[in-house]
């Protein structure tokens, strides 16, 4: 018997997605390294370049976010609990969530300074800057 944890984390490798981190179009930002994301989105940075930035991410169970989680931020779901727990007696919170990827991206196109990872096909034909894409293999 296949233990469950192989069992996902094969699913995840075989279901991985194309990404893009987006950004309003008319944002000075043009990039973000892989690097800064992780510090953006673990509230170790808040600015890039002078611009203020707005973390969103999808619901607990969307396997993008999941995706998103071990990919980029390289923590598990328990060390990010940990994590935020620990930034919330810093006067931190964690970055906003949103219901769906048509809601970040409607966030994204509508608050300056808000970024939020998408399908990379939603990305394309999108009013956007796409500050970083990831072909969704799994390492």
């Amino acid at each position: 018997m296949v233990k469950p944890v192989l069992m996902l984390l094969l699913s995840l490798a075989l279901n991985a997605e194309e990404w893009a981190l987006v950004i309003r179009a008319d944002s000075p930002l043009d990039s973000l390294s892989a690097a800064q994301i992780r510090d953006v989105y673990l509230g170790k940075i808040r600015y890039v370049r002078d611009v203020r930035l707005f973390p969103l991410q999808l619901g607990a169970e969307d396997p993008l976010r999941q995706q998103f989680e071990g990919e980029t931020l390289k923590l598990s779901r328990a060390a990010l609990r940990e994590w935020w727990i620990r930034r919330h007696y810093l006067g931190q919170r964690p970055p906003k969530v949103v219901g769906s990827a048509e809601a970040v991206l409607a966030y994204v196109q509508q608050v300056e300074g808000a970024v939020g990872y998408i399908p990379y096909a939603m990305a394309v034909d999108a009013n956007v800057t796409v500050l970083h894409y990831e072909a969704g293999t799994s390492q």
